[in-house]
């Protein structure tokens, strides 16, 4: 028999993504339109929050929110896929066929989400200040603004809004 128990700090991380993912539903459930900025947003709104509420180090909370984008992330993965397989369903055809008006509505949501679970699966990889980078265009995952090194080195924080965290743009 293997014992199931686990060590506190698989304990302390555990409740520290679970407070993240507590807040990033929160914060979330009251935004309209989920684009991936506002997703980063929250995320890092959910983090922000359960640093300034608890005893967690700012490691362990990267931690659980680096954490918590992968399960997002995996499940927009998911998601895609079985809308593909919905899309393509001869009953989704039929339905589509005779009913037009909340139908139309309804597949623009879909699409619309389906969009965003695209951008969240081919943006996954965030570099952070600190971070050494190759040369290339950098964007800003809270004001948007661009960062463009001419050589490799260290990523420095947005000169607007001191953020610390980029999306590399080709």
């Amino acid at each position: 028999m293997t014992d199931q128990r686990t060590a506190p700090e698989d304990d302390r991380m555990g409740e520290v993504y679970d407070r993240v993912a507590k807040n990033l539903r929160e914060i979330l459930s009251t935004t309209g339109n989920i684009t991936r900025g506002e997703f980063d947003k929250a995320l890092k709104r959910a983090g922000t929050s359960v640093d300034e509420a608890s005893q967690f180090t700012k490691d362990e909370i990267n931690k659980a929110k680096e954490a918590v984008r992968k399960d997002w992330q995996s499940f927009a993965n998911a998601a895609n896929t079985r809308k593909t397989e919905f899309l393509q369903s001869e009953q989704f055809q039929r339905f589509a066929d005779t009913s037009l008006g909340a139908l139309g509505k309804l597949t623009k949501s879909i699409k619309d989400w389906a969009t965003f679970l695209d951008e969240k699966i081919e943006n996954q990889i965030t570099f952070h200040t600190g971070e050494v980078a190759g040369a290339g265009t950098f964007e800003c995952t809270e004001c948007g603004k661009t960062l463009t090194m001419k050589k490799s080195g260290r990523i420095p924080p947005c000169s607007a809004c001191k953020n610390t965290a980029f999306q590399r743009k080709f």
